[in-house]
């Protein structure tokens, strides 16, 4: 065998390998996924039907631009989820978070840092340091103190 036909079947044999990883990586992808939706539709039967309401129209209002009328609202959802699922329960965490947002729009960036900072606080205790969430709201909140400090 010639070398040049060496180096093809090497190189042949790497992409098969890959492949079959590939292939595995996507199916657990897959299967993480369902389970998060059943754990997702799990919640959603655990809450009081008023909740989805409250969310929507919070959402609604928000994207009015009548931001102190969302802030209401989602204060009244997130005490809804906190009585149903308890506060430590990873929707409820992302409920906090999404709360955190909406004091920014309302105005209040001191009390969004602060409700940012706690927030990132138990989500590290609850889920861990790598998980996407608590990655995700420790960069939101280096975002929004930079823009607090009027950094670009």
């Amino acid at each position: 065998m010639s070398p040049g036909w060496k180096a093809a079947a090497v190189v042949l044999a790497a992409g098969c390998v890959a492949e079959v990883v590939r292939r595995r990586r996507r199916g657990n992808w897959v299967a993480r996924a369902f389970r998060e939706l059943d754990v997702r539709d799990r919640t959603l039967r655990e809450e009081a039907p008023g909740t989805v309401d409250l969310r929507h129209e919070a959402h609604r209002l928000r994207e009015l631009g009548d931001a102190a009328g969302a802030l209401e609202v989602h204060e009244r959802l997130l005490a809804a989820r906190v009585d149903a699922l308890g506060a430590d329960h990873p929707q409820v965490l992302v409920t906090r978070f999404n709360h955190a947002g909406h004091i920014w729009e309302a105005g209040d960036e001191a009390g969004a840092l602060a409700a940012y900072e706690q927030i990132l606080a138990d989500m590290v205790r609850v889920l861990g340091e790598d998980h996407p969430e608590t990655r995700w709201t420790r960069n939101v909140l280096t975002i929004r103190r930079n823009k607090a400090q009027g950094a670009p």
